[in-house]
Parts: C-alpha cells; sequence; structure tokens
C-alpha cells in the first residue's frame, strides 16, 4: 500500500548513525558519491526517510548541508503524484530485493525547471543482509542522448524529433528517417533511449510547456497548440502524469 503525503515522524541523529554503521562501519563509504559531479545520490530507510546524499543531490534540491536534507522524504521535495511513484518503485525494490536499473523519469529542482534523469535503484543491506532501505544513483538522461554514436541508425531520427516536436510525427515517418522497418525502430529507440519514441516526444513537448508556463502569459489553449497537443484537454491529462501537478498549479507555483 502507497502512503499518503502525511509526513512521518523523523527519527533522530542516533537513528541515522545506527543504520549508516550497520551499512559501512567506518561511516565513510557514501562520501565517495561526493566525487560524482554529473550524478546524484540518494539513500533511504524502509520509512522513506533519506539518511545520504551526495553534494550534487544538495545543490540539485538548494539544500546547504546533508544535515538540514537528512530526514525528509520525496513527498516534501516533489509533487504529490511523482512522490507516489517514486515511493512505490522504493517498496518494490525493498519487497523483491531486485533492483531497478534505467528508469527514464522527471526531477524538478527548486526553480521549477524539470529534467529528465536515469535512475538506478539497489536495496540497501545491513551486514547480515537484511533489507533497510533504497539506495541509488540519479544520472542526467543528456549524458545518454550526448554519448550515441553519431552515426547511429536512429540519430537521424532523433534530430529530425529535435526540430520537430511540437508537430505530428507518426512513428512511422520516423523509421523511415533511420532507414528501418517500424519494428527495428521502436526497437533499437528503447535499446539507446530506454524509452519509447512516443514517450520521448512528450517529455520534449511538456518541457517545452513548463518554459512557457513559467515565462510567458500565454493561455493554456495557446500552448497546448504550440507545444504540439491535441487539445488543451489532452495537454493537461499528459502534463499531470509527467510533472505530477496540473499545468495551472505549476505556474501558480513557479511564476
Amino acid at each position: 500500500m502507497i502512503p499518503d503525503n502525511r509526513t512521518p515522524k523523523v527519527p533522530g541523529e542516533e537513528w541515522r548513525a545506527e543504520l549508516l554503521a550497520a551499512i559501512a562501519p567506518d561511516g565513510q563509504v557514501f562520501r565517495l558519491f561526493d566525487h560524482l559531479k554529473d550524478a546524484l545520490f540518494f539513500a533511504k530507510d524502509r520509512e522513506g526517510h533519506l539518511l545520504a546524499a551526495n553534494q550534487a543531490l544538495l545543490d540539485h534540491y538548494g539544500y546547504r548541508d546533508e544535515a538540514s536534507f537528512v530526514g525528509i522524504t520525496d513527498f516534501e521535495l516533489l509533487p504529490h503524484s511523482l512522490a507516489v511513484k517514486f515511493r512505490r518503485d522504493d517498496l518494490q525494490v525493498m519487497a523483491t530485493g531486485r533492483p531497478l536499473v534505467d528508469l527514464v523519469e522527471i526531477f524538478v529542482n527548486r526553480h521549477g525547471i524539470p529534467g529528465w534523469f536515469l535512475t538506478t535503484k539497489l536495496p540497501m543491506r545491513d551486514r547480515e543482509g537484511a533489507i533497510i532501505g533504497v539506495m541509488g544513483i540519479i544520472q542526467p538522461y543528456s549524458n545518454l542522448r550526448a554519448n550515441l554514436p553519431e552515426d547511429l541508425d536512429i540519430s537521424r531520427a532523433l534530430n529530425h524529433i529535435q526540430e520537430h516536436f511540437t508537430e505530428e510525427l507518426p512513428v512511422t515517418r520516423l523509421a523511415e528517417c533511420a532507414g528501418l522497418s517500424v519494428r527495428q525502430f521502436e526497437r533499437r529507440f528503447r535499446k539507446h533511449l530506454k524509452t519509447t519514441p512516443q514517450a520521448f516526444i512528450i517529455k520534449m513537448r511538456v518541457f517545452r510547456a513548463c518554459d512557457e508556463l513559467r515565462e510567458s502569459n500565454k493561455s493554456l489553449g495557446e500552448l497546448a497548440l504550440e507545444c504540439g497537443f491535441y487539445d488543451q484537454s489532452s495537454f493537461s491529462r499528459l502534463f499531470r502524469k509527467q510533472m505530477g501537478t496540473t499545468p495551472l498549479e505549476y505556474r501558480k507555483t513557479f511564476r
């Protein structure tokens, strides 16, 4: 069962030290992640309280130091439906003991600017092997795109999406750009980009809408059409699915 957005009672520093000692007796193992400049690291207990974070994650959310970050939950950092989704993934990892690898997810920083990330989550165990939480690495999705070979057969299709994502883009046309059948194109796209062509296009449209919502006074109807959505209703539905909040709520929060 997914918990609601009520914040659990935050345990004290003694609780955190005890858990970290069970994982790493020297207490320094997580400091390694401070040297990963392009990756965000986190560790949480079974209830979802943050135990540890590297400097990149603190910077992402605008926290000065780890001490002020420890003990909070995703529900205090993110729109509710996004926090519910992340909590569901955490519970799955802890229940099964199996990692979740290369999840394509959206995170929102303190300024409301969304980013597209690849998340990997693993169960966190004590020295006896009992699962006591979850830890993970969050990497910018742009790193994946930037590292694709220039001569990859889907590269031309990706460039076409980049230039025309606000227009109607049938998968058949994108497959033609890549010189592949639709089935081959969709399979290779998912292999290299960790998502489907349709989901990739929708996320690009949502990010464009976020910029407009923060920076312009355009109506939702205008934004829907300019960003490539069928109408205002589909825009609002897809925006909420991706961002965990409605376009109007997003605008009120981050203008």
